[in-house]
This record gives structure tokens, C-alpha cells and sequence, in this order.
């Protein structure tokens, strides 16, 4: 009988919400922002986020809408903050490349009982795993494999810890651990990186054009050339 040995090192937990420095930056430059820039509109490409990235993103619109929007622009920017209220765990957790579908996470607003994570109460959190590495490099050799798992603070909407699982293989009637994976195991993980490179790749780019549809509502609106902010009738 095989089964698998479960080790598991929390990676990096975040203490009452205290998010480390980001690992990677926006590739909408601050320079992007500043006034007089409408002639530099670079289209932001497909990349990872920072935990701080849906906070950012909500802000500048927020910021647009104070300056004073035209009402088919405050129709956009209210889409966009739509679709960040419904898919923020997706565009966090599926740019990185996990899978994020019902059948995939392992925890989904999970209520956080005080004591039981690296978090504050009250608060839920929702859990993602992804396979790491590439199966067919590794597989082949081991029979052990590992998951970074990604917890999600359904309050703060942004990642409150990360861990890392090294789960090994073990025939219990031989009292050792397995020196192969089954093929079926092999075969089910290949199909899964497949998943999870696709999926990154889908809310990469779901990421790119949301901030490619704000820049637009702030070079119509406080950052254009003639911007004048729109103070209201007295």
C-alpha cells in the first residue's frame, strides 16, 4: 500500500497581515503616472503581481473617478472594479499559476479560528496548491514531490502566508519509502503543470489588460495634457 508522507514548512507567513517587499513590481512605471506622460502610453504586458497590486489598481481608479469622469468612463471604471470584486483570487493566485476552479482549491473561505494560522481573527481564508517543478524534469528520478501552497486573506484580499509541502511516497508493506511514482501519478501531474501553465498564462493576461483599462480612464482623465479636475457646480 502506498502513501504519500506529508512534511510541511510554512514558507513564509505573513504576522497581522505584514506583507513582505514585493517580489515584483507593476510594469506600469510610477513615471507612467505622473502628469504630462500621455504621449509614453506603453501597453502593460502579461506578468505576476504583487500582494499589494489589487489595492493599487482599486486606488487609481478611485482616484480617476474623484477627478471627474465622463458617464461612459465611470461605466468602465465600475466594470473593472466588478470584475476585481469577482475574480481577486484568480488574478492574485492564478497569475502565479494555481489552479483555482472548484475542484482544484483545498480550503474556500475557511472561517480562521485564533490560534489555527499566522493571522488575525476574525477573518476566512482560502488555500491554494500548485506542483512544483516541472514534472517531466524530475519525475523521472524521484519519488517524492513538493506543493507551494498559497493562503488567501478573503478580508485583506491579499495573500496572508505562504508554505511549502515535500510530500514522499511510502510502501507501507515494505516498510520504505517508494523508489518510483506509479505512472498513473505521473500522468495525472504532468496534466495538472499543463493546467497550471495555462492558467498563469490566461490571468496574466487578464492582469495586463486590466491595467492597460485603467491607464486608459487616467489618460482621459487626470493625467491628460488640458486635464482639469472637476470640482462640481456651486
Amino acid at each position: 500500500m502506498l502513501r504519500p508522507v506529508l512534511r510541511t514548512q510554512l514558507a513564509a507567513p505573513i504576522l497581522s497581515y505584514q506583507i513582505p517587499a514585493c517580489r515584483l513590481s507593476s510594469t506600469t512605471s510610477s513615471a507612467q503616472h505622473a502628469r504630462g506622460t500621455t504621449s509614453d502610453h506603453a501597453l502593460a504586458k502579461p506578468h505576476t503581481i504583487d500582494p499589494r497590486w489589487l489595492t493599487m489598481i482599486k486606488r487609481r481608479i478611485g482616484k480617476c473617478m474623484m477627478f471627474g469622469l465622463k458617464p461612459d468612463q465611470v461605466d468602465e471604471g465600475g466594470k473593472i472594479l466588478q470584475q476585481l470584486a469577482n475574480d481577486w483570487r484568480e488574478l492574485i493566485a492564478g497569475s502565479e499559476g494555481f489552479l483555482t476552479d472548484k475542484k482544484r482549491r483545498s480550503l474556500f473561505r475557511h472561517n480562521v479560528v485564533w490560534g489555527e494560522q499566522p493571522m488575525t481573527s476574525p477573518d476566512k481564508i482560502t488555500v491554494y496548491q500548485r506542483l512544483v517543478p516541472d514534472p517531466n524534469s524530475f519525475l523521472a528520478r524521484q519519488s517524492a514531490f513538493q506543493l507551494q501552497v498559497l493562503i488567501l486573506s478573503e478580508a485583506k484580499q491579499r495573500p496572508a502566508a505562504r508554505c511549502h509541502e515535500d510530500i514522499v511516497t511510502y510502501d507501507y508493506k515494505k516498510n520504505q519509502k517508494t523508489h518510483n511514482l506509479p505512472p498513473f501519478v505521473k500522468d495525472q501531474f504532468k496534466v495538472i503543470y499543463e493546467l497550471q501553465e495555462q492558467a498563469q498564462k490566461e490571468w496574466q493576461q487578464q492582469v495586463a489588460e486590466i491595467e492597460n483599462r485603467v491607464r486608459t480612464l487616467e489618460l482621459e482623465s487626470w493625467d491628460r495634457v488640458d486635464a482639469i479636475e472637476d470640482k462640481g457646480s456651486s
